[in-house]
């Protein structure tokens, strides 16, 4: 089963550490008012200058608020500061605003551009603006979650010390090590979409006429061609492969910039140019395909992200699903498969259950074999009985919520429900109207008692 990277952690017994990450959440999320349209009200005043706050952000557009927590050293560090930044947030709100639960939008006016663009820099404003010429309003509408996430430091040390007396090269065997990963996830992205996929349809005026749109719902707009975005799509067959494919995409016009690749996943360098990882290796990978989790105020839940978890140690540490020869040509076939579940009916099975039954025992496997606990052992139950039952997928059950061909009923219900919840908390967090640029170890000390701060990972 393990591989020589699993066989070196297995050996130094350190597979505890092998199946945490450090890790940072990207919460995005709209202000709407109380009919169910995008917020006019301004950035909230209680949430500071917009442009000093790094927690609490306008994105793309001015009511497109998003959360971003600090990179912690175990993932459910960064779940508590995203629960406590969510709930500054929802305080923060104007008192005829909420967040919108789902990541296509709700009804939108005809003309888009009547949809004002963050205030942010006067260069940053410029490339939005020209980025919407190019790509329209509506493919920067749809909101999600992202996870940033870097190995563990005593990991990669551990392993790099049996590697350098092997031959690798540094920056070489880190990339080889975050290949492997993103590889597996790319090659299972459909799963994931089946999973949590939970963007079945559009409200009002998403489409333009006589665009071409889905039949009936879907599994996740947001995963598929209708989503986010450029669709230039990412070269994962390795590092090296991944930049050429992007700076070729700048040349020929494809894309503006290398924040414009909008795949997936993307290796990321830490405030350098991705291409710096040819000679200093990644720093860390953006996982970008989850839609928000409308059952949740937080946009998504621990269960989901220790799956995520649970797919990627897999990866790390078992043999790699093809030879170099055939990767990318492994890798189309998953993009694909990804495009065609993002588009299935959810409340129809998958044409690809094989495939994913087959990964989903190889998991339970992998569980028993490095004895993962019951809370992990409780996640593969519960998506094994969503793989079974495709009425429980999160898709299947906002249709079981549709009115008229609409969601927005449900989403204003459970926005509202969050936002209630969020003003019982007696003491919400108002620092950051004086302090937007609050550092961390202030925000950790402000947010959190001794006993419960979370650890910070040092790089971050």
């Amino acid at each position: 089963m393990f591989d020589e990277i699993g066989k070196i952690v297995f050996d130094n017994e350190i597979i505890a550490t092998a199946s945490d990450f450090n890790m940072g959440i990207e919460v995005e999320m709209h202000r709407v008012d109380l009919t169910g349209h995008l917020s006019n009200r301004p950035y909230p005043k209680a949430i500071g200058n917009q442009r000093k706050n790094k927690y609490i952000k306008n994105d793309f557009l001015q009511m497109q608020t998003e959360i971003i927590t600090p990179t912690t050293a175990h993932s459910y560090d960064a779940m508590h500061y995203l629960m406590q930044l969510n709930d500054t947030l929802r305080n923060a709100l104007a008192p005829d605003e909420i967040l919108w639960p789902l990541s296509m939008p709700p009804a939108l006016p005809k003309d888009k551009r009547e949809i004002p663009i963050s205030d942010v820099s006067a260069d940053k404003k410029a490339y939005y603006e020209k980025w919407a010429q190019i790509h329209g309003y509506a493919s920067g509408i749809p909101t999600g979650v992202h996870l940033n996430i870097s190995l563990n430091d005593n990991l990669v040390n551990t392993l790099w010390s049996v590697a350098e007396q092997r031959g690798w090269q540094k920056a070489a065997f880190i990339n080889h090590l975050y290949e492997k990963i993103v590889q597996g996830i790319i090659s299972y992205e459909w799963l994931i979409t089946y999973l949590f996929g939970s963007s079945p349809i559009a409200e009002a005026n998403f489409f333009e006429d006589g665009d071409q749109k889905p039949d009936g719902p879907v599994r996740s707009l947001r995963e598929s061609h209708f989503g986010l975005g450029n669709k230039l799509k990412g070269d994962y067959s390795s590092v090296k492969n991944y930049v050429a494919k992007i700076e070729q995409g700048i040349q020929n016009g494809e894309l503006l910039n290398e924040a414009e690749f909008h795949g997936s996943v993307r290796f990321k360098k830490a405030g350098a140019p991705i291409e710096d990882a040819l000679t200093s290796g990644v720093d860390y990978i953006e996982l970008r395909m989850l839609d928000l989790d409308p059952g949740t105020a937080l946009g998504v839940r621990t269960s989901t992200i220790r799956f995520i978890r649970m797919m990627m140690t897999y990866f790390l540490l078992t043999d790699e699903l093809t030879t170099k020869e055939q990767m990318q040509a492994h890798l189309e076939r998953s993009m694909t498969m990804n495009e065609t579940v993002a588009l299935e009916n959810p409340k129809v099975k998958t044409i690809f259950h094989d495939e994913g039954q087959d990964l989903l025992n190889k998991l339970q496997e992998f569980g028993a074999t490095i004895h993962w606990g019951p809370e992990y052992q409780e996640v593969l139950e519960m998506m094994q009985a969503r793989f079974d039952n495709t009425n429980l997928t999160p898709s299947a059950v906002l249709c079981d919520h549709m009115q008229n061909g609409s969601l927005i009923p449900r989403a204003m219900q459970m926005g509202a429900r969050y936002q209630n919840r969020a003003h019982k908390n007696p003491t919400p967090f108002t620092g950051f109207e004086n302090y937007p640029d609050m550092p961390e170890s202030q925000l950790r000390h402000q947010l959190f008692d001794k006993s419960a701060q979370p650890q910070i990972h040092k790089n971050s």
